[in-house]
């Protein structure tokens, strides 16, 4: 893993202002943001360590600049150990990440829980099926998967979920991250 630099602040617009300062001050990749509770938001972005130095200081610069209560904290982990990728969403870019999943789907052969012979179908995949890939391997694998579908078929699939914070007309107006930012609140809820 490379570099990883961490601003933490309290509300949204400090956030994305540091993040906006971050990415444009060094060559970084946005890993995410989180919110951590009680109005706190936390950036974490990833690359070389002089590059992700550089981009925390201008980021908690930014945020500073916003108003000095504003910034709760900022590290820099210049060599994070390799089992720090667990709790961080990825640390490989976005980019990176979509083509393993595509590479993932296509040569990796992901079975359903009841029916181990029976191979996972993109096109008929439904909330059962979901679920238990979810279950089994993880809620990041899940969204992996989802991710590769189309949004008619998101959409479809969002109407199986009776307790989804979206439903009617809003599913049918929803974008894909919007779609699978729903499914991610309900696997994390449930």
């Amino acid at each position: 893993m490379q570099a990883l630099g961490l601003i933490e602040t309290r509300g949204l617009i400090a956030a994305v202002e540091g993040a906006d300062a971050m990415l444009k001050a060094a060559e970084v990749t946005l890993l995410e943001k989180t919110y951590v509770g009680g109005g706190l938001v936390s950036i974490a972005v990833t690359g070389g360590v002089s590059a992700v130095k550089a981009a925390v200081e201008a980021g908690a610069a930014a945020v500073v600049q916003l108003n000095v209560a504003f910034l709760v904290s900022h590290h820099v982990i210049p060599r994070p150990h390799e089992d720090l990728d667990g709790i961080i969403v990825s640390a490989k870019p976005k980019k990176d990440v979509q083509k393993e999943a595509v590479k993932a789907v296509k040569t990796e052969t992901i079975v359903d829980m009841e029916e181990e012979s029976e191979a996972l179908d993109l096109e008929n995949i439904d909330k059962t099926t979901t679920d238990n890939i979810v279950l089994q391997y993880g809620l990041e694998k899940g969204l992996e998967i989802l991710n590769k579908l189309k949004v008619t078929k998101l959409r479809n699939l969002a109407r199986e979920y009776k307790t989804m914070a979206i439903a009617g007309r809003l599913i049918s107006k929803a974008n894909k991250i919007t779609l699978l930012a729903e499914f991610k609140g309900y696997y994390e809820n449930n």
